[in-house]
């Protein structure tokens, strides 16, 4: 008794939103409650995507008439409603709920499947261990989960590569772009015979899992070409013991620490920089290489990374030193001119494609056209 009494005064309610009319039933969402309370220009959502998609997704069935019911996906205590039509989760709770019938239960796939996405950062740690003898700790793997056994369908951020991904389960995937957290206006005044010579890393946690060793080793041996590291792989103490030497002393390696994209720094290095590049083991759409692309930059990424690269970026075909150096070699020794038209490229593509007016767009339909059959 005492521990029911605990676990009750412990229970988060749900965030529900009402719709202008007389409800047609509930919609679930299992992904993040606090953005409803904070909002999505919150200091918490930052340079994060999540917030806004969050609550663009709440309003898309609620704007068709159903009430939505918003909880953290952490959530283990909430049970869906007996009126629940749809039901959205983003990682385990699908597993856990029993929905009623003619529910349609849908995971929202932030990245990809979760076995990929392990394998992915433990492969990558035994290549770092295979070049240097150092066997460094994995950061970012998540726990397993049989969600998209479980669902009837998936929606996916990034494009066909995290599609691929969930294939093995037979069920239908919906590509709805990632959005981006900034837009920028067209980098003027720039010096392309320069920049093509010049690229950025710009990641989070997990330094190995986001190919920052493989960026270091390459441009460790391409001294003509310049790479500048946005991060804070000092969080990481094993990393940083391992790559401090190349950190602090090649001279073509500039270690800027965290790089906030709001800021004006930001916007100075995408007018002297080219490229973003980018060798991750999984992604669900890179966030820092669309906010990149925004600010007028060519992405140079491993397939992984779940970017399309169209006609104007450079593909690493390959997660090895040696086809990072290639991908590096093969912009720079472009014309500039050539540079500048590929950066236009991708400047157009990312303000079609990953925009917060575009994701919002592109879930209002998704969702017209599930409920449009219940």
């Amino acid at each position: 008794m005492i521990r029911s009494l605990i676990r009750s005064l412990r229970k988060v309610e749900p965030i529900r939103l009402q719709p202008s009319g007389k409800s047609l039933g509930t919609v679930v969402i299992s992904y993040m409650r606090w953005p409803f309370v904070e909002g999505w220009d919150s200091p918490k959502a930052r340079g994060h995507t999540n917030a806004y998609e969050c609550l663009k997704m709440a309003e898309a069935y609620r704007s068709l008439g159903y009430t939505v019911e918003a909880i953290d996906y952490t959530d283990t205590d909430y049970v869906p409603p007996a009126d629940t039509v749809v039901a959205i989760d983003i990682h385990a709770n699908l597993e856990r709920w029993s929905l009623p019938k003619g529910c349609t239960s849908i995971v929202h796939a932030t990245g990809p499947h979760w076995l990929f996405w392990n394998h992915a950062e433990l492969s990558r740690l035994s290549s770092v261990r295979d070049r240097h003898g150092i066997a460094l700790k994995p950061r970012r793997q998540v726990e397993p989960s049989r969600a998209i056994e479980c669902a009837d369908m998936a929606t996916v951020l990034g494009n066909q590569f995290t599609i691929d991904t969930f294939a093995f389960a037979g069920k239908p995937v919906h590509r709805i772009p990632i959005s981006s957290a900034y837009e920028f206006p067209w980098p003027e005044g720039r010096d392309f015979d320069t920049a093509r010579r010049k690229f950025l890393w710009v990641g989070s946690y997990g330094m190995v899992h986001k190919g920052l060793d493989l960026a270091l080793d390459a441009f460790a041996g391409l001294p003509d070409l310049e790479l500048t590291v946005g991060g804070r792989p000092e969080k990481e103490e094993d990393f940083t013991r391992l790559y401090s030497h190349v950190l602090k002393d090649c001279k073509n390696i500039h270690y800027h620490g965290w790089l906030d994209m709001a800021d004006p720094t930001f916007l100075e290095m995408a007018r002297t920089h080219a490229t973003i590049i980018y060798p991750s083991s999984a992604e669900g759409g890179a966030g820092s290489v669309i906010h990149c692309m925004h600010a007028g930059m060519v992405p140079a990424t491993t397939r992984e990374a779940s970017i399309d690269l169209g006609d104007f970026g450079v593909a690493i075909e390959s997660a090895d030193v040696e086809a990072v150096r290639r991908a590096a070699r093969a912009i720079a020794d472009m014309a500039p001119s050539e540079v500048e038209t590929r950066c236009q490229a991708s400047y157009d593509h990312v303000r079609r494609v990953h925009t917060r007016a575009e994701f919002e767009r592109n879930y209002k339909r998704f969702a017209a056209s599930l409920l449009s059959s219940k």
